[in-house]
């Protein structure tokens, strides 16, 4: 069974909380039954929320409207409003959740505001919606087989109330029992064509296979369904260890584990300690290392030594390197790796240095040159990159490439 959800915002899309929040409520759907099949954005207008409820309601059994938090925000008025003419349903007054209002602001020692007599004004047949706390929350209405829900707050919050406020919704589930189950397999140095290749034969009726460029890399994202919750599961668990196996190393995570967060797992597991010396980042490689829990266990320090004296004073570099190499060079990102390591003596240390612009850059050594340097028992490893894109971008870019490097070590 189909379900979607329409967000009604001040201005747009852009007040989205992001994906995170409706990949947890796609697969707490697809507990009950039910599969989200896609999320729409309208400006808070009337005509531009009847249209897009037209259109829902034809073609899902569920659908979730969400708006701003609260019964002020103006977004519920108009969702119920926009029902009321759509399923051609008078508002009615609800005296029970006028109580249930009253007692809301009294528990907390607040004044009522005025007009709040409108929360309780509801389309005839509609259910109001209660949180956790037992307040009102929004309601839902049941017509020829579908059900349409408003939920003045967060998509996760729905999923809480869901359940027990909607039998309609656990009677689907009982007829339908298809559940889906979503998992996200990150990438990082390698480009979606390739991957595609590289996945040939991975995705069936059951399993689908998606690509999403960020700049952390690519994500595969893998959405399984089956008529039993156990099947579904094995089926992702089949497909991801799928994936990665015909990936290899350039899997470095899943769902939201970011690429520091995997190397911090690395360091952990080995018993290594890393320290870090960075000029263009700024210490975003640092900022990101120390991001993750318990990075204490494995970062030593990190120094920013963004001048020529800062990196002869703090790492040793030798004034003849900079010299005759510049402060942009192989030999220097060779020289501050060591010395960072030596200085912090640690197991590993990681150098970058580069031009982040938008200016500084030369004919011979332009905008996004990077030089990054891994120093280990072993040696000392530098390579260098032209990235592209504005400051932001070449810095983000130099942290995720230098992680990468130190992950690579650590699997090798």
């Amino acid at each position: 069974m189909r379900a979607e959800v329409i967000h009604i915002g001040l201005n747009g899309p852009c007040e989205c909380r992001g994906g995170d929040a409706y990949q947890n409520l796609s697969a707490a759907l697809g507990e009950i039954g039910l599969e989200l099949g896609s999320v729409t954005y309208v400006r808070s207008a009337e005509p531009e929320v009847e249209e897009a409820l037209k259109l829902a309601v034809r073609r899902s059994r569920l659908v979730i409207l969400t708006g701003g938090v609260g019964h002020n925000s103006g977004r519920e008025e108009l969702a119920k409003k926009t029902l009321s003419r759509l399923l051609n349903r008078r508002l009615i007054l609800q005296p029970d959740m006028i109580k249930r209002l009253e007692g809301a602001y009294k528990g907390r020692g607040l004044d009522l505001p005025h007009g709040y007599e409108k929360a309780a004004l509801l389309p005839h047949g509609a259910r109001p919606l209660t949180d956790t706390l037992g307040n009102p929350s929004g309601f839902y209405i049941e017509q020829e087989g579908h059900v349409v829900l408003y939920a003045a707050s967060s998509p996760e919050d729905v999923m809480a109330t869901l359940p027990a406020e909607l039998p309609s919704v656990m009677r689907l589930r009982n007829r339908s029992r298809r559940f889906e189950r979503v998992r996200i397999v990150r990438t990082y140095g390698v480009d979606e064509l390739r991957l595609a290749e590289m996945l040939q034969g991975v995705g069936d009726r059951e399993v689908a296979v998606s690509y999403i460029g960020t700049p952390e890399g690519v994500d595969i994202r893998v959405m399984v369904h089956a008529g039993l919750a156990e099947k579904a599961e094995s089926l992702l668990d089949g497909a991801c260890n799928n994936i990665t196996a015909k990936a290899g190393d350039y899997c470095y995570g899943m769902d939201s584990e970011g690429m520091e967060a995997a190397v911090a797992r690395l360091l952990t597991e080995k018993k290594l300690t890393i320290s870090t010396a960075e000029s263009c980042t700024g210490g975003l490689v640092a900022k990101r290392l120390t991001d993750v829990s318990g990075s204490s266990a494995y970062m030593e320090r990190g120094v920013v030594t963004y001048s020529s004296r800062a990196k002869e004073e703090l790492l040793d570099v030798p004034a003849k390197t900079l010299a005759e190499h510049g402060a942009v060079s192989k030999e220097t990102a060779e020289a501050m790796a060591e010395g960072i390591r030596w200085r912090a003596n640690t197991d590993l240390g990681l150098s970058i240095t580069g031009i982040a612009g938008p200016t500084g850059g030369t004919v011979a050594k332009p905008v996004g040159l990077v030089y990054i340097g891994l120093a280990t028992s072993e040696g000392v490893t530098v390579k260098g990159y032209n990235f592209q894109g504005d400051r932001a971008a070449v810095r983000f870019a130099t942290s995720q490439r230098a992680l990468d490097m130190v992950r690579r070590y650590l699997i090798s």
